[in-house]
């Protein structure tokens, strides 16, 4: 990692890396606790076949070692991956409960709860 452009595409990589790791929630606390447990929830598996990919990839090359960089452009790049997949799996459950709750709740005239329109006599003037 001589060059500047290296430098600023790992660090573009490792950006978007935690782009795609960031959850969306009401407050900041519940966005950082949402971020923090997809990136647990994705770090087995970007080193699981991180350190696949690279045993492959040195096989083939006749055994020398990648630099670091190139690693963890790997471990960034599958972990992105994950990521996405992650996220599109949470997002539609998210849909589908959103979904199965306006089924199970039907909108009523007033909008805020099922019998807040209660029948009232009418008096004529």
């Amino acid at each position: 990692m001589k060059t500047f452009r290296e430098k600023f595409t790992l660090t573009l990589t490792g950006l978007a890396w935690l782009v795609f790791h960031i959850r969306t929630g009401p407050d900041l606390g519940s966005i950082l606790a949402g971020t923090f447990i997809q990136i647990l929830t994705t770090i087995p598996y970007s080193i699981g076949f991180t350190y696949i990919l690279v045993i492959i990839i040195r096989y083939f090359s006749g055994g020398e070692t990648m630099p670091w960089d190139r690693i963890l452009r790997i471990f960034f790049t599958i972990g992105i991956f994950f990521a996405f997949f992650f996220a599109l799996y949470e997002y539609g459950d998210r849909a589908e409960k959103l979904r199965k709750a306006q089924e199970d709740n039907p909108a009523t005239v007033s909008r805020i709860y099922l019998n807040e329109n209660q029948k009232v006599k009418l008096y004529w003037a």
